[in-house]
């Protein structure tokens, strides 16, 4: 009986569709949250910033909107992550962007497609907030999967342009952001290392590391 392989692009669908569904959830959670901020102290400061741990166990900060403090939630305690290195101004390279990838090597083997494709919905959560034209990632990768899925282009730092940047992400030797020209780099040594840097990228790119 020849065995039944499910392509990295069914995987990356349900946890999209996950991440929508408790998404929503999250958001009612943050709005309640929201009601609440003026009463409640803040569970603690870090770079001056007030950090509040919700019935999740998850970090909320209010980021300054044109209205009223909008919530953003975070996965990672920001106080775990001052290992990580990430390059400053970093997101000067996707700022102006008007679309982005967000990119992987399918074949690798260290790390679990669920690790690495969380890593990248976890950071493309927060790219709209800080990109002038709203851009939300679209997923590549950095070469075919086994067997080759025509759904999803091919996508390396060397297609990256100022307009069209590309976000690759990697296992490596040490945690890190950094960038090539409009190719930034997200390095971790592990899988779940790499969702600490992605978490790091995004805490970077609303102004927190």
């Amino acid at each position: 009986m020849s065995k039944i392989k499910i392509k990295s692009s069914d995987i990356i669908t349900f946890l999209v569709i996950f991440i929508l569904v408790t998404s929503i959830f999250g958001l009612y959670m943050n709005r309640q949250d929201t009601v609440k901020k003026n009463t409640i102290e803040p569970s603690f400061f870090y770079n001056d910033i007030a950090f509040y741990e919700n019935s999740a166990g998850n970090y909320v900060v209010y980021l300054q909107t044109q209205g009223d403090p909008f919530p953003v939630e975070f996965n990672l305690d920001p106080r775990t992550m001052s290992d990580i290195y990430v390059e400053k101004n970093i997101k000067s390279k996707i700022r102006n962007a008007t679309k982005i990838y967000s990119t992987y090597n399918p074949n690798t083997d260290k790390a679990t497609p669920a690790r690495m494709v969380g890593s990248i919905i976890e950071l493309g959560r927060m790219v709209p907030f800080v990109t002038v034209n709203r851009v939300s990632p679209a997923l590549a990768y950095t070469e075919d999967d086994n067997p080759i899925d025509l759904d999803i282009p091919i996508k390396t730092c060397s297609d990256a342009t100022l307009e069209i940047p590309v976000i690759l992400f990697e296992i490596g030797e040490e945690n890190k952001i950094y960038s090539e020209g409009f190719c930034v780099h997200v390095v971790g040594i592990s899988g779940d290392e790499l969702m600490r840097s992605a978490d790091a990228m995004s805490y970077s790119l609303v102004g927190v590391k």
